[in-house]
């Protein structure tokens, strides 16, 4: 019996109505198309769970898709800013980028994460919304860097100035995005020799719109570290324009379902080891009344 009320009650706490964050009016579009089945990143399933359980915690509308047939001017219409989320080779077709385009000079905010360096090769323009690009085959192995961030930029005003021991790929681009007319490094590590800081966060308001990457987000950890969702948080934000803000969190709000199969794991391990030790507490009772 006691097993049944402690699950039950579990339970209802996991599958009661989560409470609405105040809506900041920012309403976002994650994309995670690629080109070729095997191309998926391997971090991209936790990163779509916690940008998703993140943005409506702090007042984003949130919705993702790897539909490319999204990519018309009604269909871009409804968001203010699009994630590229790890998408890989070539995901548009023609009129798919003209109208990204157009949503994005008519004042869309556009985020790259990470991998999505690599999308769309031979398209210009989102050349210009990266800023740069990895180079092939050259990167650096994972390995843990004190990161220093630019905290003056209202991008990343709610960042630490020192970021210690982060771990990622560590990617090597093709060029300076700081060249880029309109740029701002976010973030920067040292060099393997440490006396060049390398730029792996920037933004850039150009062409009516406003860009924002990182190359920060390879391992899957990466998404439930506090200080990296806060900079993604920020730089989506920042994107959006109009000086808005996340809202401070809002504990109550929750995921929307179905939730994680591990989530279900463990609640139903927590259900299970409380009515363990609801059983042994009325065992010892029952031999203290003996």
């Amino acid at each position: 019996m006691a097993i049944t009320i402690i699950a039950a009650t579990v339970m209802a706490m996991v599958l009661a109505p989560p409470a609405a964050a105040v809506d900041t009016g920012i309403r976002v579009l994650v994309f995670t198309a690629v080109e070729s089945e095997g191309d998926e990143h391997l971090s991209t399933d936790s990163a779509i769970e916690f940008i998703e359980m993140s943005g409506r915690r702090h007042g984003f509308t949130m919705e993702t898709t790897d539909d490319s047939g999204r990519f018309t001017s009604a269909g871009l219409a409804d968001y203010d800013v699009v994630v590229w989320l790890n998408n890989v080779g070539e995901v548009l077709n023609e009129r798919q980028r003209d109208a990204f385009e157009d949503w994005y000079r008519a004042g869309g905010g556009f985020v790259g994460i990470h991998a999505a360096g690599y999308a769309e090769p031979e398209w210009t323009y989102f050349d210009e919304l990266l800023g740069a690009r990895p180079r092939g085959g050259e990167r650096d192995k994972t390995s843990q860097r004190t990161i220093t961030v630019n905290t003056e930029h209202p991008a990343a005003s709610n960042m630490p100035t020192e970021w210690t021991e982060q771990e990622d790929q560590w990617y090597r681009f093709d060029r300076d995005p700081e060249a880029n007319e309109g740029t701002t490094i976010l973030a920067t590590i040292p060099s393997a020799n440490g006396d060049v800081a390398k730029p792996i966060v920037w933004c850039r308001e150009f062409d009516g719109g406003r860009s924002w990457y990182t190359a920060m987000g390879h391992r899957a950890k990466s998404y439930e570290d506090g200080d990296y969702m806060k900079m993604l948080r920020g730089g989506i934000a920042w994107v959006a324009g109009s000086g808005r803000q996340p809202l401070v969190e809002n504990e109550d709000s929750a995921p929307a379902w179905p939730y994680s199969l591990s989530f279900i794991a463990w609640v139903a391990a927590v259900a299970a080891g409380g009515g363990l030790a609801v059983r042994a507490l009325n065992r010892r009772d029952t031999a203290a009344e003996a």
